[in-house]
């Protein structure tokens, strides 16, 4: 009967969430009953029904069917695939095909700014919140981690990342638990992170807003990166850090790095335990009490970059302030 299905499956259509639900579940009871029954062929019988059922759903215009599809994938396919498909290579090929028809395409229309879903009856954000729902099935699975983690780190590092699109609701705790996984497999990424704020040599025709805003993307990824992460988990990469905010404030860099500074010192403080933090106390004094001074002495029409710096050195004081950090009070702001 599973042969059959597999072979019928492009004529299915909207059947196809149920068909692809029912015969996990049916396989599933099989093997956890008889083990026996957990035999090669019927392992490879079920990963082709898989991706079949991938294949049928990366073609048919009908949004909702693809949508129902990912969610099957994420929920109860792919935490069950390593049980369910004994032969790791046919793992691999699975998580692989998904990848290609349906997840990678979705990354990169979105990165170009292309409609990453089907024609009709989803919406954009619905649809790549149930791509981002199978990508992070597959993201928990360590042994697949080279199956994904291209992707993800090339969507991460592309300008649209923090876009509104992006970072809607639905999307961005998707995101927070798929970065979590890509640099808790791949230790080499934060180090590379860091590479990227560090400043360039300047050359004969550097732009210097350009390169400003390159490193404000930089160092958000790397706020980003911390956030997404658990309390002390980037301890060991906390001297570095220091060391690249303090170069960013001693090279008087426009506002715009500026305010990502003080956006990566507010998650710093939340990721980070306060003890940990006390060397950091003198170079923000300095450049606290600088932004003060400036601000107050400020006079005619106020500069709206210069405004939106001072606002971040204030939002950065307020969690001071709510935390309570007493290496920092003892200084009576």
């Amino acid at each position: 009967m599973l042969r059959e299905y597999t072979a019928g499956l492009q004529h299915l259509g909207a059947a196809l969430p149920f068909i692809l639900r029912m015969f996990t579940e049916l396989c599933s009871r099989a093997m956890s009953i008889d083990t026996a029954s957990r035999t090669p062929e019927l392992g490879a019988l079920y990963a082709q029904l898989v991706d079949a059922c991938v294949g049928v759903a990366a073609r048919t215009p009908d949004g909702e069917t693809v949508d129902r599809v990912l969610t099957c994938v994420a929920d109860m396919v792919v935490p069950q695939l390593a049980h369910m498909v004994p032969d790791f290579e046919r793992q691999v090929g699975v998580a692989t095909h998904l990848m290609q028809q349906i997840i990678s395409p979705a990354l990169r229309a979105h990165m170009t700014g292309g409609y990453s879903g089907p024609a009709q009856a989803t919406t954009q954000t619905q649809h790549f919140a149930a791509v981002l729902q199978s990508l992070a099935a597959l993201a928990q699975q360590t042994s697949l981690a080279k199956v994904w983690r291209r992707d993800v780190w090339d969507f991460y590092g592309d300008a649209k990342f923090f876009s509104e699109q992006t970072m809607a609701p639905t999307l961005a705790m998707h995101w927070k638990q798929l970065v979590r996984q890509l640099l808790a497999t791949d230790k080499d990424r934060v180090a590379d992170l860091l590479s990227r704020i560090a400043a360039s040599a300047p050359g004969l025709f550097a732009n210097r807003v350009y390169e400003a805003q390159t490193r404000a993307l930089a160092l958000r990824r790397l706020s980003f990166a911390v956030w997404a992460g658990t309390t002390n988990q980037y301890l060991s990469h906390l001297p570095h850090v220091q060391e690249r905010l303090v170069d960013i404030l001693k090279n008087a860099p426009l506002p715009v790095v500026q305010c990502e500074v003080f956006l990566c010192l507010r998650v710093l403080l939340c990721r980070i335990s306060n003890h940990h933090m006390s060397n950091f106390w003198p170079m923000l004094l300095t450049e606290l009490i600088r932004l003060c001074l400036l601000q107050l002495a400020r006079e005619g029409p106020e500069d709206r970059e210069q405004a939106q710096l001072f606002l971040a050195a204030c939002k950065f004081l307020d969690l001071l302030f709510v935390l309570g950090t007493e290496d920092f009070l003892i200084h009576q702001w």
